[in-house]
């Protein structure tokens, strides 16, 4: 890899992560505003829905967007096909989801689910005028084009639903939040990208297209709708308000997590694509993001969990409390998460696309076996059994993807670093009594001890993360 290439790799990682980030926190500050509004039954009923509108997004995109990064020679035509298909699939799904409304409605007996999805659904049609704009600059490893549309849109949506909260609106701040922040970021995408649709639609483009994310559309289909299944499930088999707990604490634990593993699927792939035909040059690379995403996020993940119950009681308030409990649970599954993202990413460069739809197949139903077991015990139990889920379906890509996580000794080390990190915060937690005062002091002495390890045991995957974050390295245009 040459030193453009490096740069150009790292300018793509920096700006994702603050595409992500900056996204997860604008939208975050949003729900803190608006959960001291709102009670957990009406974010449980905001939270139902988002299955329908993942699933429907998912046909909409049906996972031609991967074949059209990894084409070498990407046409003009090739680009409309996708469009005008983007376009027609999301407004046949809107019609079906108006119909279904109150079938729905009926399923959970509250009325008010039939105007909420309605309004939702329009947000699939907006968003598929921009698919293709998005997926040829993530070609291009444009990624601050994206980041800037991706960021202006949440700031200006999160200003204006927090205006309409301020108003009285309620629950409908929500739906303004997401259908204000569709139309945004659509009209930059188009914007920023300079193609415009010629309305063409070629047969053949298509079904080569089609032939290649195939297996990846049915295994974004299986993946969201067990992504999404548990909230409909508590919702239905616990409360309303049970679902709003846990939206919660999924909400707080996407931040980082969820951040990271969506920055590590756009990223390694466009980029790992071009190793394809070296299979050592591949990985190598592999198992150097390997190291660096489990150094990343091991404090992440200490934190969260030693500190969930004054995050929420600070972001959220008394009444969310029970999120807590979920959050610190919730919070070991974030680096198995990550870690069977990269593999994914791994098994696409591969092109091994039929593979991952048989594996996420049997991976799913090991969650349908967890479910009606753990289910049985309580709300707190399923939430265990998502953790177990996470540790199973790692294990399963790793155990195919043929590559080496390469040395156990860094990992260890990066373990090892984590609990004396956990230890130092857990006692700066029991000295002091203040919850503002614990997090912040606590969370300060926790990295600063971990980054400290680091440095005195001279890790290069500190180093690695230096060089991202360094000011020095300016990202390429």
């Amino acid at each position: 890899m040459d030193l453009s290439q490096k740069l150009e790799g790292i300018s793509a990682v920096k700006w994702a992560l603050l595409d992500r980030f900056g996204s997860q926190i604008i939208l975050l500050a949003n729900t803190i505003i608006l959960a001291r509004l709102l009670s957990p039954r009406d974010f449980g009923l905001i939270s139902i829905l988002y299955i329908f509108m993942n699933i429907s997004s998912a046909f909409v995109d049906s996972g031609m967007g991967g074949g059209l990064i990894r084409k070498q020679s990407l046409s003009d035509i090739d680009c409309s096909t996708f469009f005008l298909f983007n376009v027609g699939v999301a407004l046949i799904f809107y019609v079906g989801l108006y119909m279904l409304a109150p079938v729905v409605a009926q399923f959970y007996q509250e009325p008010l689910i039939v105007i909420l999805l309605r309004l939702l659904s329009i947000t699939i049609v907006i968003n598929s005028f921009a698919l293709i704009q998005k997926v040829l600059l993530i070609k291009n490893l444009k990624f601050k084009y994206v980041t800037r549309s991706s960021l202006f849109a949440s700031f200006f949506s999160t200003a204006v639903a927090i205006f309409c909260a301020w108003k009285g609106l309620g629950i409908w701040s929500l739906i303004i939040l997401q259908l204000c922040q569709s139309m945004v970021n659509v009209c930059l995408l188009w914007l920023y990208c300079n193609w415009m649709p010629r309305f063409q639609f070629s047969k053949s483009s298509f079904l080569e297209m089609y032939a290649f994310g195939a297996g990846l559309f049915f295994t974004s289909i299986v993946n969201l709708v067990f992504a999404n299944i548990y909230q409909p499930i508590i919702g239905k088999f616990f409360s309303v308000s049970s679902s709003g707990y846990f939206y919660q604490a999924k909400r707080l634990y996407e931040v980082p997590v969820l951040s990271i593993s969506s920055v590590v699927d756009s990223v390694t792939y466009p980029i790992l694509v071009k190793y394809q035909s070296d299979i050592k040059e591949l990985a190598g690379n592999y198992q150097k993001l390997i190291k660096l995403l489990v150094f990343v996020v091991i404090p992440l993940t200490v934190s969260i969990s030693l500190l969930s119950r004054s995050i929420v009681l600070i972001l959220l308030g008394q009444k969310w409390l029970f999120s807590a409990q979920l959050l610190r649970i919730l919070s070991f599954s974030g680096i198995f998460l990550i870690l069977e993202t990269i593999n994914g990413s791994i098994l696409k460069v591969q092109g091994r696309t039929k593979l991952i739809f048989k594996l996420e197949l049997f991976k799913k139903l090991i969650i349908i076996v967890n479910i009606v077991i753990f289910c049985q015990f309580g709300l707190t139990a399923l939430v265990y059994g998502v953790v177990i889920n996470s540790v199973i379906s790692f294990m399963i890509n790793q155990l195919f993807n043929n590559l080496s996580l390469g040395n156990y000794k860094n990992l260890l080390i990066f373990l090892i670093n984590g609990g004396v990190m956990a230890v130092a915060m857990f006692i700066i937690m029991r000295l002091i009594d203040n919850s503002y005062a614990a997090l912040l002091i606590s969370t300060v002495v926790g990295f600063s001890v971990y980054f400290l390890l680091g440095y005195l045991l001279k890790l290069q995957e500190q180093r690695w993360l230096y060089l991202i974050v360094s000011k020095k390295l300016r990202p390429v245009a």
